[in-house]
This record gives structure tokens, sequence and C-alpha cells, in this order.
């Protein structure tokens, strides 16, 4: 095959792999592919790799001849050999080499001649079987493969980034795939989830670019208008029931998180006395005393501050959430005070004041 041929091939396995597997693509990685792909065809003094390496593919011509050892499993076996320790330092590059050079090989294998891959059998691995369906180089047809190999390589490339599963959720816009890759990374970067979605109390039909804050029985939470609500496809658990949804990777993301002792205490304390210079967020579980009764009517059947029995369960709550609740003190519990940090962002400044910050400070924000 020509030389051009090798290299879109070696392109379209690379692309395809990165695509399946969901490995990053890398310049240098991808250019060590192409490159191998070339390595086979070492044996021919003439070709690209021959000619600077004359003093290798001259003696291999003349002891071995064209399409045997070099294109055969121990010519695979001793390039592995030779590019192990490269493995131990940067595995992408050792499997751009080996797949890079093995692209060649089976490209080679829809030659009219084939090659010899079980070399030094005589045993030649051709594909396809019949003569009249394989390619002779340099001809018209391997122009067309060639031709179609690029334009292939072109609609692959965007779906190489995203990998498979995410260049179907792009195209699906599917919710169940959205989820699911916000599972594999939450904590780790902002994520903005695209929505377009059916209110289920109002029948509202919304769209929105909604933050995604967590996940929840097995939908999400998001922030649409200042407000925590849940995406999701159960009627029981969820406030938006999802048409379309697409989850946007954005930057990278810092959560901080410190653990206040609310025990004695009341909501209003910890609102009233905590400062800090960034926005936050509350999640946790306060059991108040059962002989107390607390108004409330929420219609919502999510909600970031929700009673159920004696206890105030809070997940992702903002002091706004907490209305109803303000006055009623914990027996014992704790809330979890989380702060999301985007780069470049100051540090967190946590602080408490008021008459009893003194001796009310939980340890393990003294220092903090």
């Amino acid at each position: 095959m020509l030389a051009a041929t090798h290299a879109a091939f070696s392109t379209a396995l690379y692309l395809g792999g990165a695509a399946v597997f969901e490995y990053p693509t890398e310049p240098i990685a991808w250019g060590l592919a192409i490159l191998f792909s070339f390595m086979p065809d070492i044996d021919i003094p003439t070709s690209r790799v021959g000619r600077p390496l004359f003093f290798i593919s001259v003696p291999l011509e003349k002891r071995f001849g064209h399409r045997t050892v070099t294109h055969s499993l121990i010519g695979v076996g001793v390039l592995a050999a030779l590019a192990s320790p490269l493995y131990l330092v940067w595995p992408m590059g050792f499997w751009a080499i080996l797949g890079g050079y093995w692209s060649h090989i089976q490209i080679d294998m829809a030659n009219i001649r084939g090659v010899d891959l079980f070399w030094p059998s005589p045993l030649r691995v051709v594909m396809p079987g019949k003569v009249k369906y394989r390619l002779e180089v340099g001809s018209k047809a391997e122009m067309i493969v060639l031709c179609a190999m690029l334009v292939f390589c072109v609609g692959l490339y965007p779906m190489s980034n995203l990998g498979l599963r995410g260049g179907l959720h792009q195209i699906l816009k599917d919710f169940d795939i959205a989820y699911s890759e916000f599972v594999k990374v939450q904590g780790l970067t902002w994520h903005t989830l695209e929505l377009k979605a059916i209110d289920n109390l109002t029948l509202e039909h919304i769209e929105c670019a909604c933050p995604v804050l967590g996940a929840w029985q097995k939908g999400l939470i998001v922030e649409y208008q200042g407000q925590a609500r849940s995406v999701g496809k159960s009627q029981l658990h969820h406030n938006l029931y999802p048409v379309e949804a697409v989850l946007i990777e954005g930057e990278p993301l810092r959560v901080i998180s410190q653990r206040v002792d609310m025990k004695g205490r009341s909501l209003r304390w910890l609102v009233d006395n905590l400062q800090a210079n960034h926005a936050y967020y509350l999640l946790g579980e306060l059991h108040i005393d059962a002989d107390k009764v607390v108004d409330v009517t929420q219609l919502e059947v999510y909600h970031p501050a929700s009673w159920s029995g004696a206890k105030v369960k809070l997940h992702y709550a903002k002091a706004g959430d907490l209305a109803d609740y303000l006055n009623l003190t914990a027996i014992r519990g704790e809330v979890v005070v989380q702060f999301w940090l985007r780069p470049g962002d100051a540090m967190v400044d946590l602080k408490f004041s008021g008459s009893d910050a003194g001796n009310r400070i939980p340890g393990i924000l003294q220092n903090f």
C-alpha cells in the first residue's frame, strides 16, 4: 500500500480506539502511530523508512524479502520487546507504536499478495479471500479507499474527543447517559446540564442551562432560577421530567467541606453566625425533639430542606431554604458546609461571629 494509505488507516485506528476506549488523543502519540505505520516497510530500501535506514533495509531485503519477517507476528514481538521500557513511563506511547505498526500489517492483508503473518511458515494471510476484492498498490481502488478513510477520519475526530458514549450522548441527548457520566466524575469539574424538561407539578415546559449540584435518587440536582430542583424520570422523587439532556463539562472544581456539630444549636444560630467569603451549600441531618411540630406545606417532591418525623434533612440547601426550620434546636446531628471553588477563586475564609462564638465554634473550624 502507499504511505498515505498506511497513514490514513493508522489514524482511523487511533481515533477509533480513542472513541471506543475513551483515552485522550495526544499529538505525539498520534504522530508515533503514523510514523510506525511505515516501519514494516523497512525491508524495502526504496520505501519511506528504508531510504534513511538503508543499512538495515538492504540486508533485510536480501535475506528475507518483502512482507515476511517485518510483516509477521515475530516482527511485532521484536518491536514490543524493544519498546517495552517506554511502557513503564508512557503506556500510551507504547500502544501507539505497537498499534501503528500493526495497522500496516493489517491493511497489507488486503493487498493482492497478502502478508506472511506466521513467518517462517509459508502460509500467507489475505483479507478478503477473493482476489478480485483485494487492492493493488497505487490502483484506482486504493485511491477510492484512501479518500473514504480520510473522510471517515474527519468525521471520527470529534467522536474521538467525546468518546463513543459521549458522542452518542450528544446525538441522542439521553438523560440516563448524562446521569451516569456525571456520577463518574462528580466533584472533579463544574458541570452544566443543557435541559429540556417538563415540570411534574405544573406541566410547564422549561429549557435551561442549569448548573449541576449532585446526584439523587437516580437523577440529578440542578440549580434552576436560584432553586435546587431534582431532574429524573420518577414522578415520585423528581421535580422535572427530562425530555432532552446534555451534560457539559466545565472548569476544574475544588470542593472544600467542613463539618459543624449542631447538638444544642439551631439553624438560626448557624445562619446568623456563619460568615464566609464564598457562597455555600448545607448538607446534613438534624434530630429534633419529637414534640416539636413544624407547619410546612411542600408540594414539591424534592426540596433542599425537608422535614420527616423528628428529622430535618438538608441536601444542597442555601440559607433561604431554611425559613421554616430556623428556630428548631437539634438534639443531635451535624451539618456539612460545602464550598465550591473555581480556578483562581480566593481561599475560603470561614469564621463564626456572635456572642457565643468563643465557646461554640467546633474545634475543626478554629484554624480553618
